[in-house]
């Protein structure tokens, strides 16, 4: 509390809202006023419970983001992007808690066009400083890269269906689907030359923030429970397609969000010296292999004929 003040505590009254719940894990904002040495004060703060779960190869990953915090390796990132503040670090058996900085600012639906790019940028830009300049032997982030981790999940789940026709499944996109996991093999070692970063790896936009601080707009990004290593641009992707996949966004609108998104991306990624460009072939090619069959299994798993429409139109502006 002292490290959100500024002043010693003596008291503290508080209230809590729950920010995201389930039977994993937990986000809960508390805030209230501290009675300090110079008075009272407001102060706000997230308390994050995590509990025990493994994502697909990822056994790690509900305690990834305390381990983080716990190695001071955000210290270590790059100024373009930021992290809330840490304050304390619990840990009992199966359960991790991070107390933060509560940070407040524009996110979720609320980021358009404009905020989307402006965070394409900051994160390029980050990440084109850590493919130079960042360590690459950390332990804590996850050794399983994150495209080759979606495909290899949603092509077990999908076990050959896009083999035969499907009811109401254009048959078209169902064979541009199987062309790419031919394929396969050789896009992945494609994707291994690109230069290797830190990936925040759930560029979600309800996780991007923009808050307006005394330097101008800064860009936070939280929930890094899937951070790895891996290749520059996937995240970028990851970014577009959130914004597509998980919202009522019009759809007919994400050639425009990419072209944005991923020049700003780029053009980021050279603020910090590194030679970067994704063309748009090599973006059809990530957005197919870590996107395409997640889609499609959503359109299989659908119950009403709205969301596969839209998985659809999602799928046709995504291989276009």
């Amino acid at each position: 509390m002292s490290a959100l003040t500024g002043a010693s505590v003596a008291d503290a009254g508080y209230e809590t809202e729950t920010l995201q719940g389930g039977t994993l894990g937990e986000v809960c904002r508390v805030s209230g006023t501290a009675v300090t040495e110079d008075g009272e004060r407001p102060y706000a703060l997230v308390v994050k419970t995590q509990r025990r779960w493994e994502r697909h190869g990822d056994p790690q990953c509900w305690r990834r983001e305390h381990d983080l915090y716990a190695a001071n390796i955000v210290d270590d990132f790059p100024g373009p992007i930021k992290l809330p503040r840490c304050l304390l670090l619990e840990e009992e058996d199966g359960l991790t808690r991070i107390w933060m900085e509560y940070v407040e600012g524009a996110t979720g639906t609320r980021l358009q066009i404009d905020e989307l790019a402006l965070a394409a940028e900051r994160l390029g830009s980050f990440q084109g400083a850590f493919h130079l300049k960042g360590r690459k032997d950390w332990a804590v982030p996850r050794g399983y890269p994150a495209v080759r981790s979606s495909y290899d999940l949603y092509q077990i789940i999908l076990a050959g269906r896009l083999r035969e026709s499907i009811a109401g499944f254009p048959d078209a996109l169902r064979h541009i689907l199987n062309g790419y996991a031919d394929r396969a093999a050789d896009l992945m070692d494609a994707f291994d030359a690109l230069p290797l970063t830190l990936c925040q790896g759930d560029v979600h936009q309800d996780n991007i923030i923009l808050r307006e601080e005394a330097n101008g707009t800064a860009v936070y990004l939280i929930d890094w429970d899937c951070a790895g290593y891996g290749r520059m641009g996937e995240d970028a992707v990851d970014m577009l397609m959130e914004a597509f996949v998980y919202s009522d966004r019009e759809v007919s609108l994400l050639p425009a969000y990419r072209r944005r998104i991923i020049d700003s991306y780029c053009a980021g990624a050279r603020t910090q010296g590194a030679d970067f460009e994704l063309n748009d072939s090599r973006v059809r090619e990530l957005s197919a292999l870590a996107w395409g069959f997640r889609v499609a299994t959503r359109y299989l798993e659908a119950g009403d004929e709205g969301t596969r429409r839209r998985c659809v139109e999602i799928l046709h502006a995504m291989l276009a």
